[in-house]
């Protein structure tokens, strides 16, 4: 289903304690906004929290996640005060995440994985916008803006993360599978998660349906929910997008 036609209901009094329940703390504000090279800081965080609700082998045995930037909705997590640290509401999570989307980890080859990248950009294979997916720890890309659609994709590097632990842990020698444009390993494959409306071809990702051996999984806000329960509600310490290990950032934009 397309996001954009997606109703989704308001807190109301019967709901407002599970709304005010607190399931994590955060350093500092989160927005859904894009830097220069589409990054969000929401987004990261929701990118992580799909891989690890998709990393171990019985639920996916994914090694990255991708996150669609218009299903991270404003304004992210903030504290309107503007103070922080923050304790992060399942409301506050619910209003960034409230399409009720679920997992899906699929299969793709090397050269499928930077189809997928290439298609975030106007003009290549049937895209009609900019579309800047979201990333999960240990994957890294640059892109060139002034490159020709379809051959934006400069560098992609995976450096395989452990995110089901805190704070994530680099767990393998980074692999470098795309290097000046050039497809390393082409027939090399990945598990990767998305949500469903991205593995059916939403938002014009049409390389997701080449995607194999797909395995459903939970709910996004359920994965949100357990990545910050887990790791960053007290008296765990606050979730940091500064920290080294969150490997943030994670997009590159090249002239």
């Amino acid at each position: 289903m397309p996001m954009s036609t997606v109703k989704y209901p308001t807190v109301t009094p019967q709901l407002s304690p599970l709304a005010n329940q607190v399931i994590g703390t955060i350093t500092t504000g989160l927005p859904n906004t894009a830097n220069a090279a589409g990054e969000m800081p929401a987004g990261s965080l929701i990118a992580d929290a799909q891989l690890q609700a998709t990393q171990p082998a019985s639920l996916g045995g994914a090694v990255m996640a991708f996150m669609n930037a218009g299903g991270v909705r404003s304004p992210g997590f903030v504290n309107a005060a503007g103070t922080y640290p923050y304790n992060v509401t399942y409301g506050n999570a619910f209003t960034v995440q409230p399409f009720g989307n679920s997992l899906v980890t699929m299969t793709l080859t090397a050269q499928q994985l930077k189809d997928f990248l290439e298609q975030q950009f106007t003009g290549c294979m049937g895209q009609t916008a900019q579309r800047v997916m979201q990333v999960s720890n240990g994957l890294k890309y640059a892109w060139s803006a002034s490159a020709p659609a379809c051959s934006k994709i400069t560098n992609v590097t995976l450096t395989p993360t452990d995110v089901t632990v805190t704070p994530p842990a680099v767990t393998g020698p980074a692999d470098n599978i795309v290097v000046n444009g050039v497809v390393q390993n082409p027939s090399k494959t990945y598990r990767v998660t998305v949500n469903n409306f991205m593995a059916t071809g939403g938002d014009g990702f049409t390389v997701l349906l080449g995607g194999t051996n797909s395995l459903g999984g939970a709910q996004d806000i359920d994965a949100l929910t357990a990545y910050l329960v887990g790791g960053y509600k007290a008296p765990k310490a606050a979730y940091d997008p500064t920290l080294p290990a969150m490997a943030i950032p994670r997009i590159t934009a090249l002239p």
